[in-house]
């Protein structure tokens, strides 16, 4: 079992509104970096006691994921060390993949919306203490809308617009509410798990799964990041920019690893014969949290960013999965 993906119902598929979505315009200049191996030999993964963060850490970050410990898929938050647990959205529908704003003071989810004809996803907004709930758009979709990334000023999300189960990378403007999908110059820009990067550009998973691309926030400046020969997820930058954890399908799993963009290593952080993926870096960049099936179940773990020091901080029998670390 490796692949996590979102529960979601469509009555019936609605016609294609891919044209009307279209906004923006790509460069078509790329630079490819191969994917290489691991920068020195893994050693056995074990899991160690937890780490004594200090206090200020245990009051100000925390850790939005999703669970399924109250029967559905709600979202919760969480410090470091798994503690403190606080429901956040727990509605009858279904809801996952948080993301907070880089001032921490918002969240945005994917939640179930009915628009009168059909069921979709759609993206839910609320303060990072769960109140004030609202949809990001006041209009219900005709599509699906996933797996949202905030811009540094806090004034749009990317995200992956789902158009006839085709994914494209997408983009809403929460002061207006406007919904665009990116342009190749030629239709949609396909792709999956758009992120903002610090400086306000776009990371995200190419269309073939097989490289991690980048581009300015107005589409212009594409360049390829990471390739490989095997599916890739999850693009998720430090908090300097200077380095990107991702998930590669290696030897029949997923694992985690790590470019650095100073000196253009890849390193191999886990090696788990179940899936680990969903890296998600804490503020100053020293420790990743992330998902993994070793337990027998998905679960939220955290490890140092540079590998080891393996510690699951979720203990359910339930789903626990789509970690996001505070900024």
């Amino acid at each position: 079992m490796f692949a996590l993906t979102s529960r979601h119902a469509m009555l019936r598929r609605p016609p294609s509104v891919l044209p009307l979505l279209l906004a923006l315009a790509l460069g078509c200049d790329s630079a490819a970096d191969p994917v290489g191996p691991a920068t020195e030999p893994l050693a056995a993964e074990t899991e160690t006691a937890a780490p004594a963060y200090t206090l200020a850490a245990l009051t100000t970050q925390r850790i939005v994921f999703t669970s399924t410990r109250k029967g559905g898929y709600d979202v919760f938050k969480m410090d470091p060390q798994g503690s403190n647990l606080v429901p956040l959205a727990t509605s009858a529908n279904f809801e996952f993949a948080p993301a907070w704003s880089r001032d921490n003071k918002r969240i945005a989810l994917v939640r179930q919306r009915f628009n009168g004809t059909y069921t979709f996803d759609d993206i839910y907004v609320m303060n990072g203490d769960g109140t004030n709930g609202h949809w990001a758009r006041s209009t219900p979709s005709n599509y699906h809308l996933m797996f949202p990334s905030w811009s540094p000023d806090g004034t749009r999300l990317v995200l992956n617009v789902r158009i006839s189960d085709v994914p494209y990378i997408g983009w809403i403007n929460l002061v207006t509410g406007q919904l665009g999908v990116y342009s190749t110059g030629f239709g949609g820009l396909q792709g999956q798990s758009p992120t903002y990067s610090p400086n306000g550009q776009v990371v995200y998973v190419g269309a073939t799964s097989k490289t991690i691309d980048r581009m300015n926030a107005d589409g212009s400046n594409h360049t390829t990041l990471v390739t490989a020969t095997t599916p890739l997820r999850d693009p998720s930058l430090s908090p300097d920019g200077k380095k990107l954890a991702f998930a590669k399908y290696i030897n029949g799993n997923f694992d985690i690893f790590v470019k650095n963009f100073v000196d253009g290593t890849v390193k191999r952080l886990t090696s788990s014969t179940a899936y680990d993926g969903q890296p998600t870096w804490s503020p100053d960049g020293s420790r990743i949290a992330f998902t993994s099936y070793r337990s027998g179940q998905y679960q939220v773990w955290t490890m140092n960013a540079s590998g080891g020091d393996y510690q699951r901080i979720t203990h359910t029998s339930t789903t626990e999965k789509d970690p996001a670390w505070s900024h």
